[in-house]
């Protein structure tokens, strides 16, 4: 909670410009004068609780100014209309105090139903992360017709003023933060600037229409070319998909559908487009939150192409293996992996990969300067092997939506990671039901220092973590275009200033959309790469530029978005007894 509970500054003037004139050919003199004096009667009552107000301590401390000082600027209305106090610094100033703001009714409903100084303390408000308070429902806020403003606005009828106080004590803290979160959106994507409000207009008249709006933009990537040679037998280790129950059938390349939802996504979910990040101005080829039919649909004649276990009878080990199961339809992933100069090291992290089931493609992600050697001996492990050159060495260059990211699944994977076979087939799997989720292995945790009064990052096992590291995890392709062009850029060039903060970075910005953690699977907590170079991660430089991470990040979200969870992922039947006849699901995860 902030200094004030809740403020209010302005002062009544007579000396504004008169109120428009409006015709009512069918209201009767006597309906005007009633309503005149019904408005003034309330003006009484309004200045009447702002005394009281000032007593009050019911939630925390009132602010309650109705004079402006006598040397300061005083910015004038309509006549009959609370006068603004001060300029915009000392008002957001005050503000930035506030957890809720005090926006006083518009007077003269017959005229109009919002004025610009009433705007203006709108706009303030939110741009401080204060919580306004309009009083009275007659009040028309911006593009009402679509944004929900009951989610980051308190409108209280006019009749009820007198139970402000008592109203606003009854907001939890979650509710408060909510509506804080909701404001700064809504004010951040439809108000901040004059392109924005044009911006938001423009897609006002698109949703009347129902057009879908432009299709958000993929990244081009510079394809490196090399060829492939064929690998040598490859020993089977354990783990691997030729050392478990049954190799699954062979299948095709298969691409996730696209832009399925082009039409729905104005009539449905018109209002959740409007009122959810990122707003309505753009058009995503799937999203994490996209519907799931019901179960009966896999045996009733889904066209979807479910691929049930055993035929829908359900099964374990070598039935369970051969078919992905779940409630979504069959799909496969991609993996993309970042490199620098350790060219060696990625040919045997890529040659791991063949024999992979449900591999849709390997993209390589070149963040060196230098081209790759030309006598480079890529593999060919059975499914493209995509190299991206990057135009600089950014460790954000991990998180562009490349196009040739033609899967909704992404398992972002670091060349040093030696992850098994039947570890990612299980990461899969887990991240098809929470698709919204980062799943992955190496978890960490932000840990409170009441000593230094900030964050830390820590790394310790633990029983609680908040963080799962993309050097070994997989999320959605739809949050590469939400980091690549939606979360706010100085998080990107805090991540270039270190060379370092990219995986927490995405944990932010996956958790403050979802208010979800990561999800750990199976018990890996470290990778060991057996003959690799010691890794940067392992110096202290760079442990303590992930601590001052946590923080900027923190300050530049204004709160902290990381979300604990105390619990992990393992398969149905790991380390259950079964009898001697049947099999578990994994061999060891």
């Amino acid at each position: 909670m902030r200094h004030y509970f809740l403020s209010f500054e302005g002062e009544w003037s007579e000396m504004g410009e008169a109120a428009p004139l409006v015709s009512h050919v069918q209201e009767r003199d006597d309906e005007k004068k009633f309503l005149l004096e019904e408005e003034s009667e309330f003006h009484n009552v309004f200045t009447d609780n702002l005394s009281s107000f000032r007593q009050s301590q019911i939630g925390g401390k009132y602010l309650m100014r109705t004079h402006c000082d006598n040397d300061g600027q005083v910015t004038h209305g309509y006549r009959s209309e609370w006068s603004l106090c001060g300029n915009r610094a000392t008002r957001l100033s005050l503000l930035s105090q506030s957890t809720f703001v005090l926006i006083p009714p518009v007077e003269r409903h017959d005229a109009f139903t919002a004025t610009s100084l009433f705007s203006l303390r709108l706009h303030e408000a939110l741009n401080s992360g204060a919580i306004p308070v309009v009083i009275g429902t007659h009040a028309h806020l911006p593009f009402a017709e679509f944004i929900d403003w009951s989610k980051a606005v308190v409108i209280i009828p006019q009749a009820r003023i007198t139970e402000l106080p008592f109203l606003l004590s009854s907001f939890p803290h979650a509710e408060i933060l909510s509506m804080r979160r909701q404001g700064r959106f809504l004010y951040e994507t439809y108000l901040m600037t004059p392109h924005r409000i044009v911006e938001s207009l423009l897609a006002v008249i698109r949703s009347r229409l129902q057009i879908p709006p432009m299709p958000v933009d993929d990244v081009a990537g510079q394809l490196i070319p090399h060829t492939s040679h064929k690998v040598d037998k490859k020993e089977i280790s354990p783990g691997d998909a030729q050392s478990e129950f049954g190799m699954p059938p062979p299948e095709e390349k298969m691409s996730s559908n696209k832009f399925m939802r082009n039409y729905t996504i104005t009539t449905i979910d018109s209002s959740t487009s409007w009122n959810d990040i990122p707003g309505p101005f753009h058009l995503y080829p799937h999203t994490p939150q996209d519907r799931i039919l019901p179960t009966d649909a896999q045996f009733k004649g889904s066209s979807n192409g479910f691929r049930p276990i055993c035929g829908g009878m359900g099964g374990t080990g070598k039935e369970y293996e051969e078919s992905l199961g779940g409630n979504s339809p069959r799909e496969q992933f991609t993996i993309v992996m970042l490199t620098y100069e350790r060219e060696q090291v990625l040919m045997q992290a890529v040659e791991r990969l063949q024999g992979l089931p449900h591999l849709n493609k390997v993209v390589v992600v070149w963040n060196s300067p230098n081209a790759p050697s030309s006598d480079l001996h890529w593999p060919d492990i059975g499914v493209e092997v995509a190299v991206i050159r990057t135009q600089r060495n950014s460790l954000n260059n991990r998180f562009l939506p490349y196009e040739q990211i033609e899967t909704e699944a992404v398992l972002s994977i670091d060349d040093d990671a030696h992850l098994r076979h039947d570890e990612m087939l299980f990461g899969f799997r887990v991240w098809r039901e929470s698709r919204d989720r980062v799943v992955g292995f190496p978890g960490r945790f932000h840990a409170w220092n009441e000593k230094d009064k900030q964050w830390n990052y820590n790394s310790n096992h633990t029983c609680e973590l908040s963080m799962v590291l993309t050097g070994a995890a997989f999320l959605h392709k739809y949050y590469l275009y939400m980091y690549s062009y939606w979360m706010p850029a100085v998080i990107r060039e805090t991540v270039d200033e270190f060379l370092n903060c990219e995986d927490i970075a995405i944990n932010f910005l996956v958790s403050h959309l979802t208010r979800k953690p990561p999800i750990k699977v199976t018990s890996r907590w470290t990778f060991k790469c057996p003959g690799c170079p010691v890794a940067l991660s392992n110096s202290d430089e760079h442990f303590n530029e992930r601590q001052v991470c946590i923080n900027r990040f923190a300050q530049v979200f204004g709160y902290m978005p990381l979300v604990y969870t105390q619990f992990r992922a393992d398969s149905v039947l790991f380390k259950t007894r079964l009898p001697h006849d049947k099999q578990k699901c994994f061999r060891f995860v």
